[in-house]
């Protein structure tokens, strides 16, 4: 499914990572340090990296979705939200540690906030819901989950 609102990749997850970022490939903004494997994610200001849980390579569903309000999905698992800032549209990207896919979403404007959701029906599947905002949100867990995620927990930025 792709429109200029949702697209929807099969992506082949591995290597613990999946990741969405508006700028080049950066060996530097995809290190992991030991804070950033305990609470799941490497955040940066255009480049976010997450830990899909499941340990084996697989594959699965990624919707990424534009939306003026976010909407949770009921099947979430787990929920974060992080701030994104667009740095070029044309070099956004979904991808993975073995692939990824360009990205072609109707994006307005520069400051948005991200909502990651790994999300269990059928299959496990995720969700990158990106919601415009006139400000940083703070990054934070929206849900206790079984992997350690506490509701309202912060995340750190940055690579520690």
């Amino acid at each position: 499914m792709s429109d200029k609102n949702i697209q929807t990749v099969d992506l082949l997850i591995s290597h613990r990572q999946i990741l969405l970022r508006s700028r080049d490939y950066d060996e530097k903004l995809s290190q992991w340090g030991q804070g950033n494997i305990s609470q799941g994610a490497v955040i940066h200001k255009d480049y976010v990296i997450f830990d899909p849980l499941p340990e084996d390579a697989f594959g699965a569903n990624v919707n990424i979705k534009v939306e003026n309000v976010f909407k949770l999905d009921e099947n979430a698992q787990r929920r974060i939200v992080v701030p994104f800032f667009v740095t070029d549209k044309h070099k956004l990207q979904v991808a993975s540690a073995t692939e990824k896919f360009d990205l072609n979403l109707d994006l307005c404007g520069e400051i948005y906030s991200l909502y990651y959701e790994i999300c269990e029906g059928d299959e496990i599947y995720y969700n990158f819901s990106l919601v415009p905002s006139k400000g940083a949100v703070d990054a934070k867990f929206l849900l206790d989950d079984p992997w350690g995620g506490v509701k309202d927990h912060h995340l750190k930025e940055g690579v520690f």
